[in-house]
Parts: structure tokens; sequence; C-alpha cells
């Protein structure tokens, strides 16, 4: 149970008020513990603020020098970062830095599967042996102990920039930069590494007469701020300000590149951007595959190859979301089976075929969807197990985990979230002994929601808007404002998206007033039956624009008792051998038949993008994902679904590119070429990345030109000329695709029908 916590009147001082001249924006500012006009004037204006300066953080003059010296003298520099977003814009700053002054620079980012963060030897040796002169870190390294002191011993020197929390002792390298040395009250105590990164710069261009010339690197400073969920505070702020606004006008071109891909508008671009829709496709290449690759995207000068790393992100990120629901439902799959398994005071569960790099994601959902901890460990043949942790306020899951070092390889992390090894034999005993440690945790404890304002329908408008985004950027240190309506009712709602994944909701007062509120994500949910108070927060209306202003759902507090909502009954016949005559058996209400990339004789069927409310729903063919299973019985919301659940021959590589051919063809033949993805990939029974893959393939390979693409809606030419060089990088992205899907389709018709029910449920 979540409780409302509504503000007090706070006591808003005159020469704050005078300074604003809006007594809301005042009362938002004294809310944030802002009270002073000089508190209140850095927050709101960055042209206003006095930065600190870089050689405020320790050891900045050393590495300067050593720097330019290395500048001067040509040696060899290794640029060393880590794999998350902060990770790879501090490389790609630094390196575009290096770069710019002339030096001869190389970088390396470890990969999370195989080496993990940090500094690990073998890797490092074979930097020494390449003949490296001196390596810089970027967000890691002050642990380096061991790695430091072997460049040491080699002769190449160390220059550490970081900011996690320090050692009792530091590593032995040539300057340290971490701003956890200076005190707590520093006005640079919270930069991540990006931040660090960028101070550095700054003191190297200056140390190279040319004072200013860093601004331009300050929208890769806005990603990685945003990405760490750095708390924004003196000049973390400041820095995410100004690189938002350089973010907004970037002529980077993997930034350009990236952002279309995820169908955003530059010169739109806010915080909540990066974190929804930029950080989480950097973020699945650190997962899943190569995060040196982000680096050349942001350091990128062809506009061939940006587009091509961007591709390759999409297909990640789509993969990511693919993995990590398998994992959830392949959890609840486990606890289904095995219910004692939630009885502890933190769920720890293995299995062999989850991926290391989702582990953690799929565990945050199993924290919120439980309320405890939950510990996810990914198993490997001959290997020690890999876990993921996160947990819930209250409980220091960092705390607990080390009560258990004895039965751990190695650990590590924070009290919302660590990782560790362990041997499988140890699970057992090591998943007694957290939960023991745990026994303490405040679990199931009282939940609260701030409220900053309450307001009704008719005090929405864009002079409000306009006195919230005063306060923006939001984030960590600095949440979104929430506003709250009292007494309203739902008078309609519906489905909308690529994916019908998201719901539009008009509300109405008790007076009759009326209001449109997006609710994300909210498919499946179910929505308030009677009278609610309603918390949301206000944005831009991108889509609409000219000052347009849109409500956004946060949550919703019935006034009246819910009435129960009766669970769907699942059937399952993915075992039954001739399902038709099932069917046929249904005497009472004809059911909905769910079938795409197929044909069955006789059966009528609809694909996941027709279909409409019913009783019953029949799905035949496997889905492509869980995100598109749950979409399609947000949908239909059947009482009766009968699971038949079977595969594809599309999913094999050239099945599906014929299908999709044959499909082009009718479209050039009948539409003049024109192509409605989504239409499309419920053709291929596909994901809508597979399918834009697919098109992108048939384009490398000359048999086609895209002649405009349209979100969409894209239109397609004849063509014959000969692949291009990118081509087999292209199909080897599909390949794996289609892989994907069909590993998640044999999981589909394997998985513990109750597992499914409960997710969607």
């Amino acid at each position: 149970m979540v409780r409302w916590q509504f503000p007090s009147k706070p006591d808003i001082p005159p020469d704050l008020l005078e300074f604003t001249h809006d007594p809301l924006l005042a009362q938002l500012l004294v809310q944030r513990g802002l009270t002073t006009v000089e508190q209140a004037r850095a927050f709101l204006e960055p042209g206003t603020y006095q930065p600190a300066l870089p050689e405020a953080l320790p050891d900045m003059a050393t590495a300067v020098e050593r720097l330019s010296r290395a500048i001067e003298r040509g040696e060899s520099i290794c640029v060393w970062g880590d794999f998350d977003v902060d990770g790879q814009t501090s490389t790609a700053l630094l390196v575009s830095t290096l770069q710019a002054l002339g030096a001869e620079v190389q970088f390396y980012i470890p990969n999370r599967l195989t080496e993990s963060h940090g500094i690990k030897i073998p890797a490092l040796n074979r930097i020494l042996a390449a003949g490296v002169d001196l390596i810089l870190t970027c967000d890691t390294g002050i642990a380096a102990h061991e790695a430091a002191a072997a460049a040491q011993a080699a002769g190449v020197d160390m220059i550490i920039t970081d900011h996690h929390d320090l050692d009792d002792t530091l590593p032995p390298a040539q300057a340290i930069i971490n701003p956890k040395r200076l005190a707590p009250e520093h006005p640079l105590r919270e930069l991540p590494g990006v931040g660090i990164a960028y101070k550095l710069s700054q003191a190297l261009y200056e140390a190279h007469s040319q004072a200013g010339e860093s601004e331009w690197l300050l929208d890769l400073v806005a990603l990685g701020i945003v990405a760490d969920v750095a708390r924004q505070t003196r000049d973390t702020r400041y820095l995410l300000q100004k690189g938002l606004a350089v973010l907004q006008q970037s002529s980077r071109l993997g930034l350009q590149a990236l952002v279309a891909s995820a169908n955003l508008k530059t010169g739109r671009l806010t915080e909540e951007h990066i974190a929804f829709w930029l950080a989480p496709r950097l973020n699945a290449l650190g997962r899943l595959g190569d995060a040196n690759l982000a680096v050349e995207l942001l350091t990128t000068t062809d506009q061939t190859r940006a587009r091509l790393i961007a591709l390759q992100l999409e297909a990640l990120n789509d993969r990511r979301k693919m993995l990590v629901d398998r994992v959830v439902v392949q959890a609840l799959s486990l606890l289904e089976d095995t219910p004692s398994l939630a009885d502890y005071h933190a769920i720890v569960l293995a299995a062999e075929d989850w991926h290391p790099g989702v582990i953690g994601i799929a565990a945050n959902r199993l924290a919120d969807q439980f309320d405890k901890p939950a510990l996810l460990i990914a198993l490997r043949p001959g290997e020690l197990g890999r876990g993921s942790a996160r947990s819930v306020p209250g409980c220091d899951i960092h705390r607990a985990i080390k009560t258990q070092a004895e039965l751990l390889a190695s650990f590590g992390g924070h009290p919302m979230a660590a990782g560790l090894a362990l041997e499988p034999d140890n699970i057992s005993a090591f998943r007694r002994g957290l939960s023991a440690a745990l026994a303490d945790c405040q679990l199931g404890s009282e939940k609260t929601m701030a409220i900053d304002v309450l307001v009704t329908l008719p005090d929405i408008s864009a002079e409000l808007l306009a006195t919230i985004q005063r306060l923006a950027p939001f984030g960590a240190g600095n949440p979104s404002v929430h506003l709250a309506c009292r007494d309203l009712q739902i008078v309609e709602e519906s489905v909308f998206g690529k994916t019908k994944n998201h719901k539009r909701v008009l509300v109405q007062d008790k007076a009759g007033r009326q209001q449109e509120v997006i609710w994300w994500g909210s498919a499946a949910e179910s929505s308030p039956d009677g009278v609610f108070d309603l918390a949301f927060t206000l944005s831009p209306d991108d889509f609409k624009g000219n000052g347009a202003v849109q409500l956004e759902w946060l949550a919703a507090r019935e006034l009246e008792p819910a009435p129960v909502v009766r669970q769907p009954e699942f059937i399952d016949w993915r075992q039954v051998a001739h399902p038709t005559t099932n069917i046929e058996m249904l005497t009472s209400s004809a059911p909905l038949i769910w079938l795409e990339g197929q044909d069955v004789p006789g059966m009528a069927s609809l694909p996941r993008h027709k279909l409409h409310p019913a009783e019953r729903l029949i799905i035949w063919s496997a889905p492509p994902g869980q995100d598109i299973f749950e979409q399609a019985l947000a949908l239909v919301k059947p009482h009766q679904i009968f699971v038949v659940g079977r595969p594809s021959p599309l999913d094999l590589f050239p099945n599906f590119i014929k299908q999709l051919m044959g499909l082009v063809k009718y479209a050039m033949m009948q539409r003049e070429g024109e192509v409605v993805l989504p239409d499309l990939a419920a053709g291929l029974g596909h994901r809508l990345v597979t399918t834009r893959l697919g098109i992108d393939w048939l384009a490398a390979q000359g048999k086609l030109a895209i002649h405009a693409d349209d979100d969409d809606i894209i239109v397609l030419r004849r063509d014959q000329r000969p692949p291009i060089t990118e081509a087999p990088l292209i199909e080897e992205i599909l390949i794996s695709a289609l892989a994907e899907t069909a590993a998640y389709r044999r999981f589909f018709r394997e998985a513990n029908l109750a597992s499914l029910k409960k997710v969607v449920s």
C-alpha cells in the first residue's frame, strides 16, 4: 500500500517570492530545500552559476602535466574505460580531447561477460605488450591496486580518473583524480565519471592555450550524467543543463544516428529522452555486445558507419528486452514449481540459460513485484555462477551479502545493488545465510509518494507547465514535480503506440470537465473503476507541439472499493496433436484466433494489430516475444485463453527472406512500394526491429532502395546494384535476431503456463 503525502504550506521568504515573481515556483523551490535567492538563481540560471575550477580536483595539475608531456613526445596513450554509458561517454570524451590536441591515442573497454568491471591483468598485459606508454582510466581504476603496480613495474605510468568509493589505500598511480577525495560539501563531489573526464578535458585545453574549446563535448557529459543517475547538485546539475543545450544542437554523427533510430528529434531532446530511449540502447551494447563500439559510434566521422552501429544497438536493445522478459517468466516459473523459494527474506534463483548481462534488470523487476531483495544467478557448465542482486529500501543487500563472504569467490556493490560469483554447490547455503542476514529488514513497510501540488483540471495549462519546466532537468536529487487531482472518473480509454502498449485515458471531474492523460506501458493494467484521485506529471506534448501540455499518469488512488477482477482462464493445447478438432468443439461464442506468419486452410484468423475484445482467444502461433504476448491479451481481454503456440517456419533465415520478398513484391505491385511496418511485422510473425532489419538487408544486398522512411511507413523502390560492404554484418545481426525470436517461441511452448499467466494477470 502506498500512502500519498501531501505538502504542508511552506514558509516562503519574501525575497525569494520577489525574485521568482511566481508563488508556485517559489513554493516548489522551498519544497526542494532552496530557500535563498542565491540558491534559487544558481539552480535555475546556469549562466549565473560559477563552476568550480578543474584544479580543485586532487592531482589534476599532475595529470595535465603528464598528459601534456605525452602529447609533446608522441607517446602512445591508452584510455581505459568501462562498459556502462558513463564509461562509454567518458572514454569517447577523453579520446576526442586527446585526438584534438594531437595525441597518439587508443582506447579499451573490457567485455562485461568475459572480464567484468575494472582493470584485469591479462588484458592489461596485452595493452602493455603492444607498447603503450601511458594509461589513462575513466570511470574505473580506484580499486586497481594490482594493475597499477603491474604497470609501474613495466615502466608505464597510470593516471586514474574515477568517481567510485575509495579503498582504505590508493593504487600506486601517477595521479588519482576522484571527487570522493574532496570534502562531502564540495561542489564537485557528486560528479560521475564523465564529469571528471570533462574537467580533465577543460584543464588540458587550457594548458594548450585553447580555453573554452571543451564545450563541444558537453553533449557526451549530459548523456553520462543522466545514464549514471548522478545526483543533480551544483556542478553536476550545471554541466547537465549546459550539456542538454549542446546535445540539442549536436553535430556528432553517431548521436544523430542513435536519435534517428529511436525516432526522436534532436532539437527536442530532454533528460527523459536520454533516460528512456538513448541510454538503454547504449547500455544494451555494454550488456550484450562490445562497448568499444559505443566509443566508435560517439567519435566516428563516417555517416555510414554511424548508422550501422546504431542499427546494431537497436537490435541489441530489442534482444535485451526479450532476454529480460524471458528471465522474469522463467524465474516466476521456478517459484511456481517450488513455492518455498519465495518464503526466504530474499529471492535467490539460478538457471543455466540466463544471460549474465540482463539478470540485474530481471532481478530489479522481481524485487519490485515481491517487495523484497532478489538475486539471480547465471550458471555455465564448469564455471562459477555469476549473480546480480537488486534490493528494496530498508535492506542493505551489499552488507547482507558480505556476511556470506566465506561462500563466495568474489562480490561487490552498494546497498541497493550488488554482484557476486560463487560455486553452484554453495547456492543453497548462500540462500539460507542471506535470508538470515536480511531478517531485520523492514519488508512490507508502508511506502509513501510525495505530492508536490494539489490542482484541479482547470488549473492545467501551458502557464503551469512553464513554471514546472523552470525546475528541469529532473532526475536524481531533483525529482519531477508530482501533481494530483481529486475525485475523477474515467470516461473512455484506448490503447496506442506501434505495439499498442500504452493507454490514452480521458478523465472527468465532478463538474464534467475533461482531460486526456497518457498512461505509459499500461495496456495490460486494470484501470480504476469508479471515483479516484490521480497523481501525474506535466510535460510538453512533442507530438502536438505549439505549447501543448501532456499529462502522464503516475498512480491512482481509488476512493471506492475496486471490484474483483476475474482472471483469465488458460487452457493448455500446446501438446494437442490436432487442435483444429478442439476448436470445432467450441460451440458457444466463436473464439478469436491469433495467427501470424503462416496460413491454416479454412481457419479465420487475425494478426496482432487487428485483434479486438472477445470472450475467447486462441493463440495459434507462438508469439515472437513476451511483450507482444502481453499486448495481445491487453487488446482482447479474454476470459478464456487457449494456448496452441505453434512454431514459425519464418524463424529460419531463408524462409524469412523469401516471405519478406514476397510481401515487398506485393507492395511494389499493389501499393507503389509503400509498406506499413506494423503490417509487415504481423505478416511475418516477427518483431518490428527484426522486420526492419530484413528491409535493411534487402537494401544492403542491392535488391531494393529505401525511397522514403517515415517511422511506420517506408516507401521502397526496385534496385539492382552490388551489395554494400556492410551487408554481411547486417545479415549477421538479422540472423541473430531471428534466432532470439526462435528461442523465445521454444520457451513459450515449454514454459510453465502458470508463470505466463502470473505475468499477465
